[in-house]
């Protein structure tokens, strides 16, 4: 895996962490906030949680797992990245000296807010 997929798969996770935290047990919350929200090291971690570097890592492995099923659930990420997608273009429109354009934002917009198009 490169440095590049890393950084995405982690920040992924960042983002279905503070989707689904809440759904986690007050460890589990407790280790990913130290782990992407201090930034610490695994063997911090350990240190910080009185376990082995094991299962830190055991832990986060579990949990990303855990979080990622939720997601396959319930699609908020994915959701989220679409109406994300969406505004985006709708911006792209808008920044258009093309009348037809606008029209098409505001159709775009109403389908985003759940009007008819």
């Amino acid at each position: 895996m490169s440095a590049e997929e890393i950084f995405e798969q982690r920040m992924r996770l960042g983002r279905l962490f503070d989707i689904y935290g809440s759904l986690l047990t007050a460890k589990q919350k407790q280790c990913l906030g130290l782990y992407f929200y201090d930034d610490l090291s695994l063997s911090e971690i350990s240190e910080e949680l009185g376990v082995s570097r094991q299962a830190v890592h055991d832990l986060l492995k579990r949990v990303e797992q855990l979080l990622e099923r939720y997601e396959a659930s319930l699609q908020v990420l994915a959701k989220e990245e679409a109406l994300h997608e969406e505004l985006h273009k709708a911006i792209s429109l808008l920044a258009a000296d093309d009348e037809a354009k606008k029209v098409e934002v505001v159709s775009l917009l109403q389908g985003l807010c759940g009007e008819g198009r």
